[in-house]
This record gives C-alpha cells, sequence and structure tokens, in this order.
C-alpha cells in the first residue's frame, strides 16, 4: 500500500497515534539519558518533544510523501518499515541534542548504540534507503538504456547487501567528513571545535540516510547554527552552543524535505541542470563535497563569532571565548 493510496482519515489517524506513542515513549528516553549520566529533564519534557518530533515526522513522511522518489519504490513493509526507522534516528537525535545543550558532549550511549541499529537495520531489510548508493546519470548511460537513471543491477539482485553498502558508505561519509573538519578547524581557530562526539552523531545519522544526505546536511548545518545559535545566545544568554544540535536540526531538515530537495528543480529537461545529476558525475561530485566541506567550516566561523557578541549580564564568561568541545 501506497501512503498516498490511504483516505486522509486514515493517514491522520496514524500520524496522531505515531505523536501519541511518542507522548508515552518520551519517559523512556528521558531516563535512558539520565542513565547515561545527564542532568533529569524537566516533567514531561521528552515526552511533548518526541511526540512533536514523531508527528511532524509522521505527517511529512505519511500525509506529505516528503521522502517519495520515482525511482526509489520499496515494498510496503520497507515504506512503513522507514518511518518507524527515522523515527527511531529522531528520538536519538533528540537524546544527543538533549545531552550535548547540557553537558557539552555526546556519550558512545547514544552513537554507538545508534550506528548499530542504523547498519543493522538497513541490511535486514534491504529496502530502507532514501536514495540508491549510486545511479549513473550519465547522458551516454541514460541514451543506451533509453531511462532518465541507471541503477545498477547489483543493487536489485542483492537487497540486502545494498542496504549494509549504503548505510556503511553513509557511516564512513558522515564520520569521516566531520572527522577532517575537526582537523581542519585546528588551522581555522587554533583549537579543534568539535569534539570526537560530533563525529560519532554525523557518523550514526549517516547510517541512516546515506552518503548524500550527508552531503546536505553538511551544506545545511550553517544556517541551521546561524539560526539557532541566535535564538540560544538571545533566549539563554549561554557563552558556546555545541555542534551536536546544529547538525541534528540539518539532519531534521533532510528529513522533511528530501524529496523536494533531491528533484530539486521540478520538472527539469533532459540535459538541463538538476542537484541529482550531481551525483553521478565525478567532477561534479567533488565540487559538491567540497561545497559542503567549506560550508562546514563556515560553521565553525559562525560559532566563533557567536562567542564573541557582547551580552549584558553574563557573568560567567565575560571574555566572549566559546568553551572547548568536551565530547566523549
Amino acid at each position: 500500500m501506497q501512503f498516498n493510496d490511504l483516505g486522509t482519515t486514515a493517514g491522520i489517524l496514524i500520524v496522531a497515534t505515531a505523536g501519541l506513542l511518542g507522548i508515552v515513549l518520551g519517559p523512556l528516553l528521558g531516563r535512558y539519558v539520565v542513565k547515561l549520566g545527564a542532568d533529569r529533564p524537566r516533567q514531561g519534557w521528552m515526552s511533548i518533544a518526541l511526540g512533536l518530533a514523531w508527528l511532524l515526522l509522521g505527517g511529512a513522511m505519511i500525509l506529505g510523501g516528503c521522502q517519495q522518489i520515482p525511482y526509489v519504490a520499496p515494498d510496503a513493509a520497507g515504506r512503513w518499515g522507514r518511518v518507524f526507522y527515522h523515527g527511531v534516528l529522531v528520538a536519538l537525535m533528540l537524546a544527543a541534542t538533549w545531552y550535548d545543550l547540557r553537558h557539552t558532549e555526546i556519550p558512545d550511549g547514544i552513537t554507538v548504540p545508534g550506528m548499530l541499529i542504523g547498519l543493522g537495520c538497513a541490511t535486514l531489510s534491504g529496502d530502507l534507503q532514501m536514495i540508491h548508493l549510486w545511479m549513473d546519470w550519465n547522458p551516454v548511460a541514460e541514451h543506451l538504456h533509453g531511462g532518465d537513471v541507471v541503477i545498477p543491477e547489483w543493487i536489485r539482485e542483492h537487497r540486502h547487501w545494498h542496504g549494509l553498502a549504503w548505510s556503511a558508505a553513509g557511516l564512513a561519509c558522515g564520520g569521516g567528513l566531520t572527522w577532517l573538519v575537526r582537523s581542519v578547524s585546528g588551522l581555522v581557530l587554533g583549537r579543534e571545535a568539535l569534539g570526537l562526539g560530533d563525529v560519532t552523531l554525523m557518523a550514526m545519522i549517516g547510517s541512516f540516510v546515506g552518503w548524500q544526505p550527508v552531503l546536505f546536511i553538511f551544506l545545511l548545518a550553517p544556517f541551521c547554527g546561524l539560526v539557532v545559535g541566535l535564538l540560544a545566545r538571545v533566549l539563554t544568554n549561554r557563552p558556546f552552543v555545541p555542534y551536536g544540535p546544529f547538525l541534528a536540526a540539518a539532519a531534521s531538515v533532510v528529513l522533511l524535505a528530501w524529496r523536494w530537495i533531491w528533484l530539486f528543480p521540478p520538472n527539469s529537461p533532459r540535459g538541463g541542470f538538476a542537484v541529482r545529476n550531481l551525483f553521478g558525475d565525478a567532477i561534479s561530485l567533488a565540487i559538491l563535497g567540497g561545497t559542503a566541506l567549506a560550508a562546514f567550516c563556515l560553521l565553525l566561523v559562525v560559532v566563533r563569532l557567536y562567542g564573541a557578541i557582547p551580552v549584558r549580564g553574563r557573568d560567567d564568561d565575560r571574555s566572549g571565548t566559546p568553551h572547548p568541545p568536551t565530547d566523549a
């Protein structure tokens, strides 16, 4: 059953159930975070946050079709499985965000089990991908095969191996690029601005979404950092905001807008510019990867400027220097 085959009433009931389930399971997530060493969330906070997050995700995926791509057509189990799969990712990102905001670190107790869940479920299902590991957009290949895209035959024949491959590629891309930025930040800022927890967080996110969405997360992170950072400065008067929440926010945007990101611009003519075409050409892909890294380095500069903004009444750190990350 396709999501758009559901009646409006049935879809709304399913989405509402997802929100209620988040409210019910929120306290369990809160207890797990406390068990890892975080401060106890305020009464009901985690329930409300998880309930709203699952309500939004379920509505976007089931009612809005935010991840429906024409040439990624999972079976019914894969379609519904991806909703639960990404619901788990959202819960893990919520836990990591809470812990990072309170303690400026992200424990392995969140990210390592998350990586295992991401890899394991992707492999066992073989049908949870937002986009295939690789597709050929080369015009010559299109002409020979008479279609808009060429999907390697092994992907069709070996779904479970493909599940392992795209998830592992996402893990390696997310963790590897973040590690690279962590090293570059030592040159840009004179210190490592990212902790190891940020590296494992992006590796975990990559294991759920694949390597192509990871690049868009890197591109969007500076904008999320600018918005979230300024709001945090105004509302909390904090001299330092960790990077984890920016990464989680960018990942959430990609989850909720994937269809429109990947298919931009809509109805593009054959041979014209399309975002998806960049991922089938090595040179374009290298340019996109370099742009993503540059954008993430921009995030480092934004956060440094954030720490230099003077705030009246701040007593704990008048120097304006961000505290170094302590991610484990």
